[in-house]
């Protein structure tokens, strides 16, 4: 997930002090919440698209003419992660020479592609840094170590037997050093996914230690 932001400062002015307005960037619209015209885009839409030129000045022109703190979220996940998507993925990745994911579908590229051509032909604009976030669902119930690192759903986040952990990585990047040539941006963004993968490598490590320290520690404590 990547959040663009502007110079928004919780300590600057705080007598005007207001929270960013999120904006949502898919299916060839901005938007706040969901709405009828979305899901008939997403009907008629395949998952690579991309809005023409000429229409990103007219869509992204309330945000461009807005005075007030608003941020952009922006998903360039292909798809939600399932262990059949990884292995066809997989089969791409060796047919073409790509990097190969664990953890990861290869990122999608012209939304991304789109948000950063509209600022860099609207210069100067007040969105200074992306926030790139990286997010590992888990669940540890019954003092055991799971293995099912699986994102939930909606219901099983309301209604789940067992608790869901939630681990949140942020890692901030100027906006200014994002590529705005279409190849070199393709390649920093499968970059970004290369570095996604080695991170969710690494939390997925630390949780599974510290899974296992709770566990070594309960049965030493209830042992005879």
């Amino acid at each position: 997930m990547s959040i663009l932001g502007d110079d928004y400062s919780p300590m600057r002015q705080c007598e005007q002090f207001s929270l960013p307005i999120i904006n949502f960037f898919s299916w060839f619209l901005v938007w706040r919440v969901p709405t009828v015209k979305i899901l008939l885009h997403m009907l008629k839409s395949d998952e690579n698209w991309e809005l023409e030129s000429k229409s990103l000045s007219f869509v992204f022109s309330r945000l461009l003419r807005s005075k007030f703190s608003e941020w952009v979220v922006l998903f360039p996940e292909v798809n939600i992660w399932t262990p059949n998507g990884a292995a066809l993925q997989g089969q791409v990745s060796n047919k073409y020479f790509l990097p190969k994911f664990n953890h990861l579908l290869y990122p999608r590229f012209s939304a991304f592609f789109n948000i950063i051509s509209i600022l860099n032909q609207s210069k100067p604009h007040a969105y200074l840094n992306m926030y790139d976030i990286t997010i590992l669902y888990t669940r540890n119930g019954h003092g055991t170590i799971s293995n099912q690192y699986k994102p939930p759903t909606l219901l099983d986040i309301f209604a789940s037997a067992e608790p869901i952990t939630v681990i949140v990585y942020v890692k901030i990047r100027s906006v200014s050093r994002i590529p705005t040539k279409r190849k070199k941006l393709e390649k920093y963004l499968e970059h970004l996914w290369i570095h996604k993968e080695k991170v969710i490598s690494q939390l997925k490590a630390e949780n599974d230690t510290h899974i296992q320290s709770r566990i070594l520690k309960d049965n030493f404590s209830v042992a005879p």
